[in-house]
């Protein structure tokens, strides 16, 4: 049995477990993220692909019979996945949909955010995607190899491209550069089907006032964009585009419309498709990761955005990246960039380098003041400023609130520009000015021009922006961005797979948008390494299985350091590492599997084996070695018991790594398994450090480089991990109070109704909202749940929030029932329950509960 997603709305399915189909519901977390009411996506039990929809026919037809209206939405039929998406009008027939005997699996419908990226304005639209080329070994392909991608079609699922682009070939169809795609939704589309209007052109002429920021342009630029008058290079500039577009001009796409572009993409005959999309989720259980992962299985290489949550620390990945086969990016910071320049008085002879995401500011000769007393505070600017800034430039620091927040701030205290300096260590980051309520510019430029900055306070500092532009090195350079998601899934699988660079990328934008620019996001990272996938597949034929695909360029990927230090940054961080694309064409050896989960200490498996093969011409000798990396600290257990640190931490601990051999000699064309142990460090089970590093297996020859693979493992047991933070659930009241009573009373009219918010501190299998007769402890039946719920965060992300909330309005459905029902006026509990991690669901004792307070029912 699957399931996926999150939490039910509907209070429908206490007995789902034992139906025919299996419901997998959607999340409740706000009013905007609710899963879209009445719609599901159903996949049959069998798959059919004879193209007479046979199947879907007879299901609308089998419902109608029922008395039930269905609207089909989508349909699907390939040879891994064969179903519809509807909208029905009632309980009782979603009933009916899961006790059809010919339907194996029901998800919710829910919208996917709107791609997120930082946008940077870069002066004169000077291109520094060479920089990453030359971190990437892209450039050596290009250049010694003389491939480009030839051959290869990548598909890319998003929101349109401007194909009139010249480095985009400057036309659509058979014969050009995107020479296949389709446009599902149409510039309208806003989440409602009736919005809807598909066609056969992806073109996005949204227009600049629209709100559409072209990510599906600057996404297709990386992959195969060219444009000598530029000097830009995308990373296969030969290779063929596709795009589906399922995004309207400012608005989220539905799952079952996704799926869609992905299927069509499949069908067009894609070799790579590529998704930076994602939502907040921590299982592979989800309806777009699981169709992305059996594609994969069909011999179409799908590669994902991990995600932009790295402030918000471990195991939150997100789908479709968290499907198992599929390559989940992260992302790492690129060599360089331009920047556009000003002048500080207290600083003669130093110009320094800023960023913005709109036209460069005129100011000159203006104060500046800082709006705190140090350089260390982490909530800068986030809350009322007090101090006098009216008529100066106020300088502030990056991080905890959004940026465009500290920007409001500070032009409510009178401010007439904002210089934000970056987070200790890292390169300038242009504050988000997009919010229309912003009417003073504001740059953003490195933590150590800040500093130098503050530190001369005292002498009166003015500011003027200055004409010209200058190469900034990026200090973080081949590091793992800070906005990079943190694995690993739940179920313990390693992700990310691979890094690409994704920070300061610049690409290709609408000509509305003045035809490129820098963004940064794991959106950027995910086609660059898509477009690396084309080279390789120009270079070593076209055949390749996709899995082996992802092994190789596993196996030839740079781990990398944190930044700032000597240590090896965790794979659930960066995955094998970041891309090494002539060093996998050129590779002659061959490491399986390429990756290593050896899960927490209660189901550690001390030994596993790994192969390899010697895909040269000439007998080869192998050295075996263990690069350790730093262990994550998820968890500061005695500071903040086990809220996770946000963002995560790290520990020296390592474990120690013995192999079976050696050495091993291979002749051309024979394998080897080797035996590996891992022991895991000896630290406190209580902190659940997450341990790893990477295999490293050397060829001896000269000229051949080393091959990682990495591995990771948990010191302590998930089991062991408490669901609920302290302090939840609890109930809230419409107004926003909370009850700390034994007893309270509600009406159930209006809004007059109770209100459980909850908040996890690790995901769970299944949680359950029961309402219990207070006298006897009968289960009336319960009003809400989930399945594979991932944990809160402390603040809102673009995939993960703080709580969930459940209103209980006076219906339940009772065990094995179809019909809510209004349960009489008396006394009753609110039972929540959930399911620790790796429990089994058969087990009272695996489960935690919380029972509310009396709520007396009066109505």
């Amino acid at each position: 049995m699957k399931f996926a997603a999150q939490i039910l709305i509907l209070g429908l399915l206490s007995s789902t477990l034992v139906e025919a189909g299996i419901l997998h519901t959607a999340p409740k977390r706000s009013t905007e993220d609710e899963p879209l009411h009445g719609a599901y996506i159903v996949e049959f039990a069998t798959t059919h692909t004879a193209g007479e929809n046979s199947q879907h026919k007879s299901f609308v037809s089998t419902m109608g019979a029922k008395g039930h209206n269905v609207t089909v939405r989508q349909q699907y039929d390939t040879e891994v996945f064969t179903g519809i998406s509807v909208n029905v009008q009632t309980n009782a027939a979603l009933h009916d949909i899961l006790n059809d005997l010919n339907v194996a699996n029901v998800w919710s419908i829910y919208t996917y955010k709107r791609p997120e990226v930082t946008k940077v304005k870069n002066p004169n639209n000077q291109s520094d995607l060479y920089f990453a080329h030359n971190l990437t070994e892209v450039a050596q392909v290009h250049d010694i190899l003389g491939i480009y991608g030839k051959g290869v079609k990548v598909g890319v699922v998003d929101t349109g491209i401007d194909y009139t682009h010249p480095a985009l070939g400057g036309g659509f169809g058979p014969g050009y550069k995107v020479a296949y795609g389709y446009d599902l939704v149409g510039d309208a589309y806003n989440g409602d089907p009736k919005t809807i209007h598909p066609d056969k052109d992806p073109l996005d002429k949204c227009g600049k006032g629209s709100g559409s920021d072209g990510h599906g342009t600057h996404v297709s630029g990386i992959i195969a964009g060219n444009d000598s008058a530029k000097g830009f290079l995308g990373v296969a500039p030969q290779a063929t585009l596709g795009m589906w577009r399922v995004f309207g001009c400012n608005s989220g796409a539905a799952s079952d419309i996704i799926i869609k572009g992905i299927e069509m993409a499949y069908k067009a005959g894609m070799d790579v498709i590529n998704l930076s999309v994602g939502y907040g989720r921590s299982w592979e259980e989800d309806p777009i990761s699981d169709f992305a992962d059996k594609l994969v299985g069909l011999g179409r290489s799908l590669v994902i955005s991990v995600g932009n949550d790295g402030s918000s620390g471990i195991f939150l990945p997100s789908a479709p990246a968290t499907g198992r086969r599929v390559i989940a990016a992260a992302s790492f910071d690129n060599l360089a960039t331009i920047v556009k320049l000003l002048n500080v008085s207290t600083l003669p002879g130093d110009l320094i380098g800023y960023l913005v995401t709109g036209d460069s500011p005129t100011l000159a000769d203006v104060p500046l003041v800082a709006v705190s007393d140090t350089t260390t505070i982490e909530d800068d600017g986030c809350n009322l400023i007090t101090k006098n800034i009216t008529g100066k430039i106020a300088l502030i620091k990056h991080g905890i609130c959004p940026s465009s927040t500290k920007v409001i701030n500070a032009q409510s205290a009178g401010a007439v520009g904002v210089i934000m300096y970056s987070s200790d260590g890292d390169p300038p980051m242009a504050p988000d000015t997009n919010e229309a309520a912003i009417k003073i510019p504001a740059v953003g430029i490195a933590n150590v021009d800040g500093v130098k900055i503050f530190n001369t306070l005292t002498k009166g500092p003015k500011v003027t922006f200055v004409n010209g532009t200058a190469k900034q090195s990026i200090s973080t350079a081949g590091t793992v961005s800070d906005f990079s998601s943190w694995g690993p899934t739940y179920e313990f699988q390693l992700k990310p797979n691979l890094g690409g660079i994704g920070g300061n990328v610049f690409s290709t934008l609408p000509s509305y948008l003045g035809d490129y620019g820098t963004y940064s996001g794991t959106s950027m990272s995910s086609p660059y390494i898509a477009g690396s996938i084309a080279l390789l597949l120009e270079a070593r034929g076209q055949k390749h299985d996709p899995e082996t695909v992802t092994e190789i360029f596993q196996n030839y990927a740079k781990p990398a350091l944190i930044y700032g230090t000597k240590f090896i940054d965790n794979p659930i961080r960066q995955g094998a590492g970041l891309i090494q694309v002539f060093d996998a064409i050129k590779g002659t050896a061959h490491v399986s599997p390429a990756e290593l989960s050896f899960n927490d200490t209660a189901n550690h498996v001390r030994t596993k084996s790994i192969t390899i093969t010697n895909e040269g011409r000439k007998e080869m000798i192998f050295h075996f070695d263990h690069l350790p990396s730093a262990a994550v600290a998820g968890y500061n257990v005695a500071k903040f018991g086990f809220t996770p640190v946000e963002p995560g931490g790290y520990n020296q601990a390592a474990a120690n790594v013995t192999f079976s051999e050696k050495f091993v000699t291979l002749k051309p064309g024979k394998s080897v398994k080797v035996q590996v142990s891992v022991f895991p460090p000896k630290t406190n089970p209580t902190d659940h450090l997450i341990y790893g590093g990477y295999l490293v297996v050397k060829p001896l020859d000269v000229g051949q480089k080393p091959i990682h693979v990495p591995y990771f493992g948990m010191v302590g047991n998930m089991y062991d991990l408490p669901i609920f933070d302290k302090s939840y659930p609890v109930i809230q009241n419409t107004d926003g109070s909370l009850v700390n009573e034994t007893k309270v009373t509600y009406s159930l009219n209006g809004n007059d109704y109770p209100t459980v918010m909850v908040r996890l501190l690790t995901g769970t299998t299944y949680i359950e909202l029961d309402i219990v007769n207070s006298a006897n402890k009968t289960v009336l039946g319960s009003f809400a749940n989930g399945v594979y719920v991932p944990r809160n965060t402390i603040l809102n992300t673009q995939g993960f929030f703080q709580n969930f909330s459940y209103s209980w309005t006076g219906y339940v459905t009772p065990i094995g029932s179809a019909k809510l029902i209004s349960v009489p006026d008396g006394v009753y509990h609110i039972r929540v329950s959930a399911l620790k991690m790796f429990g089994d669901i058969k087990k009272p004792k695996d489960w935690v509960r919380w029972l509310s307070p009396r709520l007396v029912i009066n109505s």
